[in-house]
């Protein structure tokens, strides 16, 4: 929500977050594809062009309320109420804990640990439902992308039993 000293219909610095990191992603995706068969290239450069050119008119139009003093810098609003930082500040060491330890707890058990503690900073309450709806997003998760499509993850205590037990049957 805007504050009241807020310019009114004015773009914020907080809107620029995802044309500059998409177009900087767009063409580093371009660049890593330089020299990839033209076949592999010509759908992902087709997508990154035409992102670049929405991005373009994006800059051009803020570009034009800068011009015209009609542009509000400030980003506290990305940010939100200060009664939330500590729950962004908790799910923010929650995302980089999961990034550390999916490789020695794999992905159906680091993903259901980050399931519950995300969905519960998040406000899901009581504990029953975070762990019924982690159960279901980190099992989910491992029948979609390990069985059905053969992804490649780290395997974990969890997938290392399933491994036993299918050697059983």
């Amino acid at each position: 929500m805007a504050s009241p000293e807020a310019k009114v219909g004015a773009a914020s610095a907080t809107e620029l977050i995802i044309p500059v990191t998409g177009s900087l992603y767009a063409v580093y995706y371009i660049v890593s594809v330089w020299n990839f068969p033209f076949q592999a290239q010509l759908s992902g450069v087709v997508l990154a062009g035409l992102f670049l050119f929405f991005a373009l008119l994006f800059f051009l139009r803020t570009f034009g309320q800068i011009v015209t003093n009609r542009f509000d810098w400030r980003v506290a609003e990305l940010l939100g109420p200060p009664q939330e930082h500590r729950a962004r500040a908790g799910f923010l060491v929650l995302v980089f804990g999961y990034l550390y330890l999916v490789p020695w707890g794999g992905f159906t058990l680091t993903t259901f640990v980050f399931l519950l503690v995300g969905s519960y900073l998040a406000g899901l309450r009581p504990w029953s439902k975070a762990l019924v709806y982690a159960a279901v997003g980190a099992i989910g998760g491992w029948v979609f992308f390990i069985l059905i499509l053969g992804t490649r993850f780290p395997q974990g205590p969890f997938e290392q039993l399933v491994t036993v037990v299918q050697s059983w049957i």
